[in-house]
């Protein structure tokens, strides 16, 4: 079974990670959300995912910082995917991370038992002290300390970190 925000936030938690729960209206675009952040006064990291695949139908799910521009062409050459990327279906979405287009986000990691989507997070976002990413559900943000969100994501799924600038990968 699939996990879905309330069980996200239990299981935050019960992992002893300290969240900041915002509620708000569905957003499903950087613009839209833009507004949230003065008006909440959301401080830290504001992110953007893309969920991804390749001609042979690997997976591949990049958060950045919500103002990165991404080349889906230069992004092919840096990751060695199989072919042009494109973004995933709605079905797939749901299949491999169970959540649906607009709540997106590297905490429905968690749902890929089967661990074959690959994840790379803008190397930028580490920088913050703070970060924020819908909990799988896009009417709500949570706040966390970045090294805190980088603990509890690692114990589901291995962290590449793209360098944007650099044009580069990094292990964590």
């Amino acid at each position: 079974m699939k996990l879905e925000a309330v069980n996200l936030l239990t299981l935050l938690d019960d992992n002893s990670v300290n969240y900041k729960l915002f509620e708000h209206e569905a957003f499903y675009t950087v613009e839209e959300s833009s507004k949230l952040k003065i008006d909440m006064d959301m401080q830290g990291a504001h992110t953007k995912n893309l969920f991804l695949r390749d001609k042979k139908r690997n997976f591949f799910l990049i958060s950045c910082l919500d103002n990165q521009l991404v080349d889906l062409k230069e992004i092919k050459n840096l990751i060695s995917c199989q072919g042009n990327l494109s973004f995933g279906s709605a079905d797939y979405l749901f299949e491999k991370l169970g959540v649906k287009p607009g709540s997106v986000s590297p905490y429905a990691l968690v749902n890929d038992l089967e661990k074959d989507v690959t994840f790379y997070l803008d190397k930028s976002i580490t920088e913050f002290d703070l970060c924020n990413f819908h909990p799988l559900d896009n009417t709500k943000t949570i706040q966390v300390l970045t090294k805190d969100f980088l603990s509890f994501i690692n114990t589901f799924t291995k962290i590449k970190l793209i360098d944007f600038e650099k044009k580069e990968i990094l292990e964590i």
